[in-house]
């Protein structure tokens, strides 16, 4: 139970030091220990998650930008969806390390 948890923690907390391959790795190599298996799975996808919707972010404003004609109209849509993205990655930065010291803590 201890080395799960310690393996759960920091499957989270890699977001301060490596965000994507840490919990990629201990998803791959967790496959016969299913709580980890499983804490891994959500802690990588928590990780990709700003890199998926900036890659979105890109593909959005790129084909907007062909089709709008009035250049007005595409920067507050630039604004709003850089807004969006932007929220969307502090939480998942600060629920990733939240949720890795709870997993720390519990006992």
């Amino acid at each position: 139970m201890q080395r799960n948890r310690m393996i759960d923690s920091l499957s989270y907390l890699s977001i301060l030091f490596l965000p994507v391959l840490f919990p990629l790795i201990v998803w791959v190599l967790t496959g016969d220990n299913p709580e980890a298996h499983r804490t891994a799975g959500r802690a990588f996808w928590l990780h990709v998650l700003p890199a998926v919707m900036a890659v979105i972010l890109l593909i959005v404003l790129g084909v907007s930008g062909l089709y709008m004609d009035n250049l007005m109209h595409s920067g507050w849509l630039a604004i709003i969806l850089l807004a969006i993205f932007g929220i969307v990655a502090v939480v998942s930065y600060f629920w990733s390390i939240i949720r890795g010291i709870q997993i720390l803590v519990t006992a």
